[in-house]
């Protein structure tokens, strides 16, 4: 996540949704692409589901890094990809 800025064309075309982890093993023999991080469904929503709250909002600030961490953690999200521990 700490370079996802570094090409984020690449980045958000390889956020993908699949329907088990069996789809993500079959899409990754297909493409050849490696293996990023996988979260489940409910993960996904907890993340989602407050991101991005208040970014529409006059004087909105974004989360600096040591909130963003935080709130990676919080929701579930764990492990090197997201500089968290395992």
């Amino acid at each position: 996540m700490s370079r996802a800025w570094d090409d984020v064309v690449h980045t958000c075309g390889n956020q993908r949704l699949f329907c088990s982890t069996d789809c993500v093993g079959t899409w990754l023999r297909e493409t050849g692409q490696e293996r990023g991080y996988v979260m489940d469904l409910a993960t996904l929503w907890r993340f989602a589901s407050d991101w991005y709250s208040g970014r529409l909002e006059p004087g909105y600030t974004r989360r600096d890094p040591a909130a963003a961490s935080a709130y990676f953690a919080e929701v579930g999200l764990h492990g090197p990809f997201w500089g968290l521990p395992d």
